[in-house]
C-alpha cells in the first residue's frame, strides 16, 4: 500500500470511527425531545439509550473475529452499511420500539465496523508512523465524545424542518453515505 494510500485509508476508518462514538453520546442531549413526541416511558427512553450500547459491546470481539475470517476492509464496508441503514431508520422510527430496534441493529453496525479500524491501524502502519496514526485515533475518539453532545445541541436548537430529535439520527447516516 502507498503512502498516500495508507493515510486515505486512515482518514475512512477513523470517519467511521467518529460515527460510532459521536452515535453513543449524541442521543443523550435529545432525551426530552424524544420522549415528549413519541410518548416514550421512562424505560422506553433507557432502552434507547442502551440499546445501542449493549449491542455494540456485547457484539464487539466478535465483530473483530469476523474480520480476522471474513476480511477488514469487508466487515468494515458491512458494518458501515448495517450502520447507516439502522441510522435512517432511527431518524424516521415512528414509535419507541422502532427506535429501540433500529438503536440495536445500530449497535450491531458498529460492532461489525469499530474492531476493523484497529486492526486496519496496525496492518497499514508501523514504527513512528503507527504510533501517529494511533495518536489521531485517540483523538478522534475524545473528539466525537464531545462533538456528540455540541452536534446533538446544535440540531435541536435548529429543529431542521420541524423534525425535533430525528436529525440527530441522520447526521449519522450522511458520511458513511458517502464512505460506501
Amino acid at each position: 500500500m502507498t503512502e498516500q494510500r495508507r493515510w486515505l485509508v486512515l482518514g475512512v476508518v477513523l470517519m467511521g470511527t467518529f460515527m460510532a462514538i459521536l452515535d453513543v453520546s449524541i442521543v443523550n442531549v435529545a432525551v426530552p425531545s424524544i420522549r415528549a413526541d413519541l410518548h416514550a416511558s421512562f424505560g422506553g427512553i433507557e432502552f434507547i439509550v442502551s440499546a445501542y450500547t449493549l449491542t455494540y459491546a456485547c457484539l464487539l470481539v466478535t465483530g473483530g473475529r469476523l474480520g480476522d475470517n471474513y476480511g477488514r476492509k469487508h466487515l468494515f464496508i458491512l458494518g458501515l452499511i448495517v450502520f447507516a441503514s439502522a441510522s435512517g431508520a432511527c431518524g424516521f422510527a415512528p414509535t419507541t420500539e422502532v427506535l429501540i430496534g433500529a438503536r440495536a441493529v445500530q449497535g450491531i453496525g458498529s460492532a461489525l465496523m469499530y474492531p476493523q479500524v484497529l486492526a486496519i491501524i496496525q496492518i497499514a502502519f508501523t514504527g513512528e508512523d503507527r504510533a501517529k496514526a494511533l495518536g489521531i485515533f485517540g483523538s478522534v475518539i475524545g473528539i466525537a465524545a464531545i462533538a456528540g453532545q455540541l452536534v446533538g445541541g446544535t440540531l435541536l436548537a435548529l429543529d431542521i424542518w420541524g423534525l425535533q430529535w430525528r436529525p440527530i439520527f441522520l447526521v449519522t447516516n450522511t458520511p458513511a453515505l458517502y464512505m460506501t
